[in-house]
Order: C-alpha cells, then sequence, then structure tokens
C-alpha cells in the first residue's frame, strides 16, 4: 500500500508520444466497459473505461490492482466516466524497464481520453499517487478523494504492527516465499488491529489473491516515482481543489495521524472516519464508503 521504507528518489519524463490502443469493448450489467493500453515509453499503462458524465480516475493501493474498485464502478459510472487504471508494476499493465514520473503518467492518461479534468480518487499508494497529481497539474484536478492516504514525507515507521509485519515480508521476499509475503502484507494492509479471524473472509481472501496475482506478474519494488523536492507533506498548503479524506478507525496509528495532517493543512479538505472499517475501507464498508463519495462529488 502506501511504501513504509524510504522514499525513492524522482527521474524526469523524457517526451513520448501516446496512443490510446482499445483492447475490448465488453458489456458489463447493461454497461459498457473498453479497455484500453496506453503507451509511455516501454510500459502499457491498462486502463478500464466506463459509465459516462463528468470524468473519475481511481488509483489503487500498492500491490493491489484496480480491480479493488469493483464495486465503486458499479456504482460511480451511473453518473460519472471512470477511468479505472493499473499503475506501473501492477495488475494488467506491461511494464517496461524507463523511469517516468508519476505525475506525468496521470496525465498521459487524461490526454489519451481528452480529458482536460477529472475527479481524482486513491486510496494508500494510489492517494499518494493523487496527492503528488494535484500538486503538479492542480488546473487538472476538480475535486479530490483521498482514502486510507499515504504521504510522502512522512515514514510509515511509527505503528509497531507494521514494522514488525514488513520484516517478516521482507524476509519472505528474500526467500522466494510468496504466499508468507502475502500473508504479512495483508496483516498490515487488511487487518492491521485485528486476528484474521475477524476480518471478513470475502475482503482478505479478495486481498490476499489480488496481492498473490501482483507477485506473479511484478516485482515488489513498485518502481513509482514521485516528486519528492520538496515532499508533498511540505506543500499540502497548496492544494486547492476541494478534498475528501476518507479513513477507517480500524487502521494503523500511521495513516490515522496522516489524515489528521491533511485535514490540518489542505485549505478546503473534509475528512470522514468510517467505523468498522481498516485500510481497505472501500471493501469493508462500500455502502458507507459509496454514499460519502457520491454525496461529495454530486453536491
Amino acid at each position: 500500500m502506501a511504501r513504509p521504507h524510504g522514499l525513492l528518489r524522482s527521474f524526469r519524463l523524457p517526451f513520448f508520444r501516446f496512443a490510446c490502443v482499445v483492447l475490448l469493448v465488453q458489456p458489463v450489467a447493461g454497461q459498457v466497459v473498453k479497455k484500453h493500453r496506453i503507451p509511455i515509453a516501454d510500459s502499457k499503462l491498462y486502463v478500464e473505461e466506463s459509465g459516462k458524465g463528468p470524468a473519475l480516475l481511481l488509483l489503487h493501493g500498492g500491490m493491489i490492482d484496480h480491480r479493488m474498485w469493483e464495486n465503486q464502478v458499479a456504482e460511480f459510472r451511473k453518473y460519472f466516466r471512470v477511468l479505472n487504471c493499473d499503475m506501473r508494476k501492477h495488475g494488467l499493465t506491461q511494464d517496461g524497464d524507463s523511469t517516468f514520473y508519476n505525475a506525468s503518467a496521470i496525465a498521459l492518461i487524461l490526454d489519451s481520453f481528452g480529458i482536460a479534468k477529472a475527479h481524482v480518487m486513491g486510496l494508500s499508494l494510489g492517494a499518494v499517487a493523487a496527492t503528488d497529481f494535484v500538486l503538479a497539474h492542480p488546473q487538472r484536478v476538480d475535486k479530490l478523494i483521498l482514502a486510507a492516504p499515504g504521504l510522502i514525507g512522512y515514514d510509515l515507521n511509527h505503528d509497531s504492527v507494521l514494522v514488525a509485519n514488513t520484516r517478516q515480508q521482507i524476509a519472505a521476499y528474500q526467500r522466494r516465499d510468496t504466499v508468507a509475503f502475502a500473508e504479512y502484507f495483508v496483516r498490515s494492509w487488511t487487518d492491521p488491529r485485528r486476528i484474521p479471524g475477524a476480518v471478513d473472509p470475502k475482503v482478505r481472501g479478495f486481498v490476499l489473491k489480488m496481492v498473490r496475482d501482483n507477485l506473479k506478474f511484478h516485482r515488489w519494488n513498485t518502481a513509482l516515482r514521485f516528486d519528492e523536492n520538496p515532499p508533498a507533506s511540505e506543500r499540502l498548503s497548496r492544494i486547492q481543489s476541494p478534498t475528501l479524506v476518507l479513513v477507517g478507525d480500524l487502521d494503523m496509528v500511521d495513516i490515522l495521524s496522516i489524515s489528521d495532517k491533511l485535514k490540518r493543512h489542505i485549505p478546503n479538505v473534509k475528512k470522514v472516519v468510517i467505523p468498522n472499517a481498516a485500510h481497505m475501507l472501500n471493501l469493508e464498508q462500500p455502502v458507507v464508503f459509496n454514499r460519502e463519495v457520491k454525496n461529495f462529488l454530486l453536491n
């Protein structure tokens, strides 16, 4: 999800020509879902497009992918043109070796669809990416939704549960034990202050599957590049887009602290705490989550 240790260095994005390649048009419950590959350098970003109306871009959490938004897509495509993408090193995006800024990749996605301005919603690492994008391209974000947010410039090392589980993750990764790696990842980013049996088994199993799938096709290092000079944590007051911060009351200490920091420093912000949910709040409490987001975007 949000990065637990250290910060990645940023690299400049050279100029790339882009083209939006439609892979498949698939009807889903009466709605047409178009599946696209968008070339950037030697990678191809995967994007699903559905619905009509104002654009809404969805950015998933780390080590999972666009599938985490299934419930939200089903609801929001009634009101919006939803773009549900897989970020680099995730999901169905085809990886290359070149490095490029995350914000430039998001801008390229919008350009490929002829979209000048969009609502942007991200969860965890996706919230990091959304924050990075609004700071780099403020004129391109209408409303901003940050769920269970990470934040560049805030190291996630204050929560003993996360620190212990991350050590186990690293050890599992070094011995190529993907089953153990996925389990300790979920203990941090789905459980985290509950025993596994106390979490909805459908939610927990779904996240486990996404993590295992991503481990099959991508390296653990997400290779996302963010603008860190200065880090986003020092530039929050520059965010002018109306912002909704959503956090589960059972999430980790660091994520709760980040949500408080966003509430203090973003000028036009609303914070909502969703009860009986941890980091994957959109999966654990989809009805409440969707209601809060829909009310924020439509009002």
